[in-house]
């Protein structure tokens, strides 16, 4: 299996972020060392939000935090989003009734795993709001402690875009009410999707060269997931260079890889669709995803070991999305060179490339459904082209598209 040796994209001049380590006093060097007891003061000081190592902006324990709390959001969502679509099926008897009612279109209102999933994004979207409030009261005029207001703007704005799109990606008060709640309020999917912009936007100004590869990257995948290419073909170009992602570690400590957790071989709460499993034909298909039977007789997936990252999004994604722009006729270039690109990381010999041809759009959903497996993209494909896909009863004909919000939510 080839791995991008880029797999963690820091905010800041090194590949490298904070949540390596495993305890609070080793997120940073140095840090600023909190009492047993923890006052305003020191919570709402500049040494919390990060510290400037050789002029490089390093995360202090809020940003930590923040990346932390978006590592535990995206394991749930990324993973639930695949038994939503067809990447994930429940096991015979599952550990978990999650991801099987995900599966049968029957999630309970008061599922426990359900309150979890939604508490997990909401503290995500809630750490990272806070820490660009704390950073924004910060008065500094110090060079370097200007450098670290700057750097946790960054950060902060990079996770708060993050988890609202999460939000509006994942879940919904109902079917015909497309919306979140957030801080007591009522937020329209649309409104959702209008805060992440605006993070990333307003993050773009003050970032450096690779900060704003990270932005454009993200903005772009918006566009894709909102429909608005105008918004794609904005920042395509300016998006990720080869070997550069975005990427969460677990957790600190010993938290396993969420698709490890849920679909290894020694595991039994879920297990890959034999649907996608069937559509695997070339060798770069099969190394991109590759499976085996495990002892219960379901699919189990081998891509990741335990300590592995969790991938949003990188540069493979964008070429696709540069394929995909160039058959809407939005962006110029060949959409089957684009779409080799990826394919070629996974075959070196050539042998899986897709010949000269006309592709169509859906002929790219079937490519970005193997290639862009395990991040959350088949579901929204699936319900951007408003497809069926190979879900039983078809994607279109259930009753849920997202994950509807915790009936304690809607009260």
């Amino acid at each position: 299996m080839l791995k991008n040796k880029r797999y963690i994209f820091r905010i800041g001049a090194a590949l490298c972020i904070a949540l390596t380590f495993s305890s609070c006093n080793k997120w940073v060097n140095d840090p600023k060392s909190p009492d047993s007891t923890v006052d305003e003061s020191q919570l709402s000081s500049l040494e919390m939000l990060g510290r400037i190592d050789k002029g490089v902006y390093v995360n202090g324990p809020i940003i930590a935090g923040v990346w932390r709390a978006g590592a535990t959001a995206s394991s749930d969502l990324l993973v639930a989003s695949g038994a939503i679509a067809d990447e994930i099926t429940s096991a015979a008897v599952p550990n978990s009734p999650f991801y099987k009612e995900l599966d049968e279109d029957k999630l309970s209102p008061d599922n426990p795993s359900l309150f979890s999933a939604w508490s997990n994004v909401q503290n995500y979207r809630a750490r990272a709001e806070d820490a660009i409030k704390l950073a924004t009261q910060q008065n500094p005029s110090e060079e370097d402690k200007l450098k670290i207001k700057q750097g946790a703007l960054i950060n902060a704005r990079l996770h708060a875009g993050y988890a609202w799109m999460l939000l509006a990606d994942y879940f919904t008060v109902s079917e015909a009410n497309r919306a979140v709640y957030a801080d007591h309020m009522l937020v329209k999917h649309e409104q959702a999707y209008a805060k992440a912009q605006r993070y990333w936007e307003e993050a773009l100004p003050i970032a450096n060269d690779q900060e704003k590869r990270l932005l454009h990257s993200l903005l772009t995948k918006l566009g894709i997931s909102t429909q608005n290419y105008a918004l794609a073909v904005a920042h395509i170009n300016q998006s990720f260079s080869a070997a550069e992602n975005f990427a969460f570690l677990n957790t600190v400590g010993t938290v396993s890889n969420a698709f490890f957790s849920a679909l290894s071989i020694n595991v039994r709460d879920a297990a890959v669709d034999p649907t996608l499993v069937a559509v695997l034909k070339t060798t770069a298909d099969k190394a991109r995803n590759p499976v085996l039977k495990a002892p219960k007789g379901h699919w189990s997936l081998t891509y990741f070991k335990e300590r592995d990252p969790l991938l949003v999004t990188d540069f493979d994604e964008m070429q696709l999305i540069r394929a995909e722009l160039a058959i809407r006729g939005l962006l110029t270039g060949n959409a089957v060179d684009y779409v080799n690109t990826v394919i070629a990381k996974y075959d070196p010999a050539g042998k899986s490339n897709l010949p000269a041809q006309n592709l169509t759009l859906t002929d790219i959903t079937a490519i970005r459904r193997i290639f862009l497996s395990w991040r959350g993209t088949r579901l929204i494909d699936l319900r951007r082209f408003n497809i069926d896909g190979d879900l039983t009863p078809g994607f279109t004909k259930r009753n849920w598209h997202w994950i509807g919000v915790p009936e304690i939510e809607t009260r």
